[in-house]
C-alpha cells in the first residue's frame, strides 16, 4: 500500500521513504511541521498561563460588582448598568460552589473554545489548509480571546459575555450558508443563543447585532432564510422563557430595564442616548505607532515572501514563538504592545495587502470575504455600544474580531495554495500580541498592586474558593472581616454600602448589600440613585441594616 501526503492545495502524491533534504518541497514541509508543532506548544503554554494566574488578584470595584450580580442576581429590581448577564452566569457560579477561581478558569476555558471554534471554521470556510493545520492555526489565531480579560479582571462580566455572544452568532453564520441540515440547523440554534446572550449581557449589542445578520443574511444568505428564521425563533423563546423566570413575564422584565435605562441617565453616566452612536478617538503613541509599522512590514513581507526566502521569513517566526514564550515565562516584555495596537496592526495588515501585485488580493475578493471581513472589524465596537467607557478601549476586549477580519480579507491568497504560509505569521502574529498584552495587565493590574507575579498571600473567601493576594491587600480584607466580626456583622447581614467604590468588600464579607449590587460614588446623580435603589428595599431591612462608609 502507497503512502500518500496531502498538500494544503489538495494534490496528493506518494510519500518518500527517505528525506531528501535537496528537495525543496520536502523541506518546506518538514520546516512548516515544525513551525505548526511549536506554534501548538506556544498555544498551549498561553492557555496554561492564563489559568495559573486565574487565581491571582481582586480587582474590589467592578470585579465587585460582578460577583455581587452573579452569586445573588435576584435579590435587585434594577440592575446598573443595564445588563442581565448576573443571570446568566448564575448557574456557573453554583456549579462551582461559589469558587471564584474555578469560575474565572471556565470563563477563560470557554471564551477560548469559542474562539478556537469560530477561527476553524472561518479556515475551513475561505482556505484550503487540511483540518489538522486549521486546528493548530486556528488555536494560535484564537490565542487573542485571552487578551478579553480586562486589565486583569478574569470574573465573567457583561464584558465576556458580549464577547461571546457575538462569538456564537459569527459561528452560525458561517454554518448556515453550508451544506447539510444537521449544519443549517446548528448554525440557526447558535445565532438564536448568540443574539439571546447578546440581549442579556447589553440590549444595545443585540440591536445592533441584530440589523448586522438581518443585513448579512439578505446579501448572502438568502437561501438559509429558514434556519434564520429558527434562528429568532430560538432567541424569542429563550427571551420570554428568561422574562417569565426572572420577573414573572415580559411586561415585568420591560420594566425592569426601563427602570434600570433611567437610573443610569439619572447617574449620569448615560444622560444622551445620542453618545451611544458616537467614534472615540484612538489614542496611541509614537512608539506603538513605530511598533505597529515594523510589525506591520514584517509581517507582509512574511506572507508575501517568495519561495526562495521561505526558509528565512520560517526562522524569524520560530524567533518570535521563543520571544512569545519568554515574555510568558519571564515577564520580560521587549516590545509592550498596548491594546490601540491590537486594532491598528490588523488594520494596516489590511491596507498593506491590497497594494500586492496590483492589487491581485483586493481584485479577488469574493462577496462572502469582503462581508466577514466588514462584519469582523465592525464588531469589537458592537460589543462596546451603550456603554459609557471609551469604545475603543472596551471594543479592544474582542481584538480576535479584528485578527479575523485579515484572515478574511487575505483568503484570496488561498487560490494559490499559500494556506499555511499565510495563515502561520498571522496565527505568530497573535501569539506575540496576546502575550505582550497579558504580561503588560499582569505588571500594571487595574485597581490592584503592581505585578500580580509577586502575589503570595492565599485568602479564603465566600464558597470555599481561595485566591492569592498580595500581602498588603489580604491583610486589608483580613483586618476588615474581623473588625466586622467582632462588630456583630455576620453572614447574610443587611447593609448599605455609601463607600461608593468598594462593593467587593462586601462580598468577602458575605453580607447582603441592599439597593444595588454596587451603589456607585462619584458620579453627578450618585446619591439620587441611592435614594431610589434603597427606596425600593423592604423597610425591615433598612431598619436593621449596617452603613459603611469610607
Amino acid at each position: 500500500m502507497e503512502l500518500l501526503y496531502e498538500y494544503e492545495d489538495g494534490r496528493k502524491q506518494p510519500m518518500p521513504r527517505d528525506i531528501d533534504f535537496t528537495n525543496g518541497r520536502t523541506l518546506s514541509v518538514l520546516l512548516d511541521r515544525t513551525l505548526l508543532a511549536l506554534s501548538a506548544i506556544t498555544t498551549a503554554i498561553l492557555f496554561a498561563w492564563l489559568l495559573y494566574y486565574s487565581r491571582y488578584g481582586l480587582n474590589l470595584s467592578d470585579e465587585g460588582l460582578w460577583l455581587n450580580s452573579i452569586a445573588n442576581p435576584f435579590r435587585y429590581a434594577i440592575n446598573i448598568p443595564p445588563s442581565l448577564f448576573g443571570f446568566v452566569y448564575h448557574g456557573p457560579y453554583q456549579w462551582v460552589a461559589g469558587d471564584i477561581a474555578a469560575l474565572r478558569m471556565a470563563n477563560v476555558m470557554f471564551t477560548l473554545a469559542l474562539g478556537w471554534t469560530l477561527s476553524f471554521l472561518l479556515i475551513r470556510r475561505l482556505w484550503t489548509a487540511a483540518w489538522p493545520h486549521a486546528a493548530v492555526l486556528s488555536a494560535g489565531i484564537a490565542s487573542l480571546t485571552l487578551v478579553a480579560f480586562n486589565i486583569w479582571m478574569l470574573t465573567p462580566s457583561y464584558y465576556t459575555l458580549a464577547f461571546q455572544s457575538l462569538l456564537m452568532v459569527m459561528m452560525g453564520l458561517l454554518l448556515v450558508d453550508r451544506p447539510g441540515r444537521i449544519r443549517q440547523v446548528l448554525g440557526g440554534i447558535l445565532v438564536g443563543v448568540g443574539g439571546w446572550g447578546c440581549f442579556m449581557a447589553r440590549p444595545t449589542t443585540a440591536l445592533a447585532i441584530t440589523f448586522v445578520v438581518m443585513l448579512y443574511t439578505l446579501t448572502l444568505c438568502r437561501r438559509s432564510l429558514l434556519p434564520m428564521f429558527s434562528a429568532a425563533l430560538v432567541a424569542l423563546t429563550l427571551l420570554t422563557v428568561t422574562a417569565y423566570l426572572i420577573d414573572g413575564g415580559i411586561t415585568g422584565m420591560v420594566t425592569r430595564m426601563v427602570n434600570s435605562a433611567e437610573e443610569g441617565a439619572l447617574l449620569g453616566a448615560w444622560r444622551d442616548v445620542s453618545l451611544m452612536f458616537r467614534l472615540d478617538g484612538l489614542e496611541t503613541s509614537r512608539s506603538q505607532l513605530a511598533i505597529t509599522a515594523v510589525v506591520v512590514i514584517a509581517l507582509l513581507l512574511s506572507i508575501l515572501v517568495g519561495p526562495a526566502h521561505k526558509l528565512l521569513s520560517l526562522l524569524a517566526l520560530a524567533a518570535v514563538l521563543i520571544l512569545t514564550v519568554a515574555i510568558a515565562l519571564l515577564g520580560t516584555d521587549p516590545i509592550g504592545i498596548k491594546r490601540a495596537t491590537l486594532f491598528l496592526v490588523p488594520a494596516f495588515a489590511c491596507l498593506g495587502a491590497m497594494f500586492y501585485r496590483e492589487r491581485l488580493i483586493l481584485r479577488s475578493q469574493a462577496p462572502v470575504s469582503i462581508a466577514l471581513a466588514l462584519t469582523f472589524m465592525v464588531l469589537p465596537h458592537l460589543s462596546a455600544l451603550g456603554t459609557a467607557g471609551k469604545y475603543w478601549i472596551i471594543g479592544s476586549f474582542a481584538a480576535l474580531f479584528w485578527m479575523l477580519a485579515v484572515v478574511a480579507f487575505l483568503s484570496p491568497l488561498a487560490q494559490q495554495g499559500r494556506s499555511v504560509a499565510t495563515l502561520l505569521p498571522l496565527a505568530v502574529l497573535a501569539q506575540l500580541l496576546t502575550a505582550s498584552v497579558v504580561n503588560g495587565d499582569l505588571l500594571k493590574p487595574f485597581r490592584q498592586v503592581k505585578d500580580v507575579r509577586a502575589y503570595t498571600a492565599v485568602m479564603s473567601l465566600p464558597g470555599g474558593g481561595k485566591l492569592v493576594l498580595s500581602q498588603s491587600f489580604h491583610d486589608y480584607l483580613a483586618t476588615a472581616r474581623a473588625q466586622a466580626r467582632v462588630a456583630g456583622v455576620e453572614v447574610g447581614t443587611p447593609v448599605v454600602d455609601l463607600t461608593g467604590l468598594s462593593p467587593g468588600l462586601q462580598y468577602v464579607l458575605a453580607t447582603r448589600t441592599l439597593g444595588l449590587p454596587w451603589l456607585p460614588g462619584g458620579f453627578p446623580g450618585s446619591n439620587a440613585v441611592a435614594v431610589k435603589a434603597l427606596g425600593l428595599e423592604n423597610c425591615a431591612d433598612l431598619a436593621k441594616a449596617w452603613v459603611v462608609i469610607d
